[in-house]
């Protein structure tokens, strides 16, 4: 049904719907709010061997950090089966799924693709928190105080999936800058960013002001924000905090979704490519040399 609705529905339904008296879980279930895909195994395996071919990266040894896991805990047991030390699941509140089940099916999938480390005791584990002691990782659901309570220069690799146009418009550099610090001189991020709106796989985002589109009961408790940051943006906050950016790949529309008439004021005067610029994944590293 959602796939059908036009996007100014969908805007009109998230409000109603997100003052109702109903869980988050509740909504999940009825596959509205959702906070990702990761549940389905291959997808889970499909996202990490997209992030590891990128940098050319094993997960030997080291200890990762996933910004935004969404539904799932997956990456705690994909890393372990390949050889990771530890590491941190961080997001902005409890949205993993705590059904056994899923992760039996994931560890199953694993097993019979072949894996660096035996996990079949992890089919012994009787909830999800026991794999998490088992995988030596950290759950931790408080956003940007999360990142904040780890330690300087522990993590070799960050990844994020979809998760970065999440983040609130101010507290953006924020988040960039606690990646930074936590991310070691040697280690590399990854960061797959949809820039389309999440009404329809559009812009029709941009057709709102900021004043409007940043108030906390519009778009952000209402299950549709996205901080509309395009990628040149985005850049900007990476470069900022010390980061040095490579745009490893992107999509890009034939041609805009919206015409030029549609869309709010500030951002018409934005570049052409940044306005067709579907998704992209960066690869950003720390310099090797002082500034």
């Amino acid at each position: 049904m959602k796939r059908y609705l036009p996007w100014w529905a969908k805007i009109a339904g998230k409000i109603v719907l997100s003052r109702l008296p109903v869980s988050g879980r509740t909504w999940q279930k009825l596959g509205l709010f959702s906070p990702g895909s990761m549940l389905d195994s291959n997808y889970a395996i499909s996202v990490h061997n997209q992030h590891f071919a990128d940098l050319h990266a094993v997960y030997e040894g080291i200890y990762y950090l996933e910004f935004g896991p969404g539904d799932s805990l997956a990456t705690c047991i994909i890393a372990w089966a390949h050889g990771a030390s530890g590491g941190y699941l961080v997001d902005n509140g409890a949205y993993a799924s705590e059904d056994i089940q899923c992760y039996y099916s994931l560890i199953k999938r694993l097993i019979s693709i072949g894996s660096r480390r035996d996990i079949s005791c992890l089919m012994d584990c009787k909830n999800v928190e026991e794999i998490l002691s088992a995988t030596n990782c950290k759950y931790m659901q408080s956003g940007l105080e999360s990142l904040k309570s780890i330690e300087d220069e522990c993590i070799d690799l960050i990844f994020s999936q979809a998760v970065l146009e999440h983040v609130r418009l101010a507290e953006f550099f924020d988040v960039t800058k606690e990646l930074y610090r936590i991310q070691k001189i040697s280690g590399i991020g990854s960061h797959c960013i949809d820039f389309k709106d999440h009404l329809g796989g559009s812009l029709n985002s941009l057709r709102f002001s900021t004043d409007l589109w940043e108030k906390d009961w519009f778009a952000f408790r209402s299950g549709f924000y996205t901080n509309r940051m395009r990628l040149s943006q985005v850049l900007f906050q990476f470069e900022s905090a010390g980061f040095v950016v490579e745009v490893a790949k992107a999509e890009m529309w034939e041609q805009l979704p919206l015409r030029k008439d549609q869309i709010s004021g500030e951002f018409v005067n934005l570049e052409d490519t940044d306005l067709l610029t579907m998704e992209a994944n960066i690869i950003v590293k720390k310099p090797t040399y002082n500034l």
